[in-house]
């Protein structure tokens, strides 16, 4: 066990939150000042996104990369694509985003950087229609539902590989995926190609909201060709082949 988990280990946990308070003023701002342009929405669930990236660091890779094209499937506000710019200031950062109060701050977020852009889409294994479905659980909760056209729907789907066709690129070296419980259709069907072309998938599985996400993912790759690591409540799943130098 490291120094970092016993410290957690004895402190008493008063003093665990008190040390995640401070950390998280500091953070904002040290982000405020760096990024200019940090928005965090008073009463939503900004903050606890913003501690899960910037604070719990939930999307730090134990692999060191030098990505072209990362895909963000669900980027909310545009916190992990600030947070993959400052990290891979070179990548392209491609955001998909269905719900539409999410998608205005994400925009705002990532006005001043030409190397992120936004999709208002979203994901899945087909082109569709989707409905968005407020769960309950606040603005990070949003999912999506396909309908018929001749339905009254929110947003269009779309698809992985179109949106790496659109990027121009060869491969996804990072493909980030919190689309609450969506996963579940993008790996059932569909997945073969944009698949075989992408290097590292971090996601969070869903199966609390929705049956199957997880034997849809496990079911898709084929597990002796990728090394599982967990980060929060982030899996991380990496080609061994694509593996240069791990920094575990």
């Amino acid at each position: 066990m490291n120094m970092k988990n016993n410290i957690k280990k004895f402190m008493p946990k008063f003093l665990l939150i008190l040390r995640v308070k401070i950390i998280t003023i500091f953070g904002i701002l040290f982000y405020k000042l760096k990024l200019k342009k940090l928005i965090i929405r008073p009463n939503t669930t900004d903050l606890k996104v913003f501690k899960s990236i910037f604070v719990f660091n939930e999307l730090k890779l134990p692999v060191k990369l030098n990505p072209k094209l990362i895909i963000d499937g669900g980027a909310y506000i545009g916190y992990s694509a600030l947070y993959y710019h400052l990290k891979y200031p070179s990548s392209t950062i491609i955001c998909i985003e269905p719900e539409a109060s999410n998608f205005n701050i994400l925009k705002k977020h990532i006005s001043n950087h030409s190397n992120i852009m936004a999709i208002n889409a979203g994901l899945w294994h087909k082109n569709t229609y989707l409905k968005i479905k407020d769960n309950g659980i606040g603005e990070w909760g949003f999912s999506v539902e396909e309908v018929s056209k001749s339905v009254e729907f929110d947003i269009e789907a779309i698809t992985i590989d179109k949106i790496l066709e659109k990027s121009g690129k060869d491969n996804i070296d990072i493909l980030k995926l919190d689309i609450e419980g969506a996963e579940k259709q993008l790996f059932s069907s569909n997945y073969e190609l944009w698949l075989k072309k992408t290097n590292v998938i971090v996601i969070e599985l869903h199966d609390r909201f929705i049956e199957g996400c997880s034997e849809a993912l496990y079911s898709a790759i084929k597990k002796d060709e990728w090394l599982e690591f967990k980060e929060g409540e982030k899996v991380i799943l990496i080609r061994k082949k694509f593996i240069n130098n791990l920094n575990l």
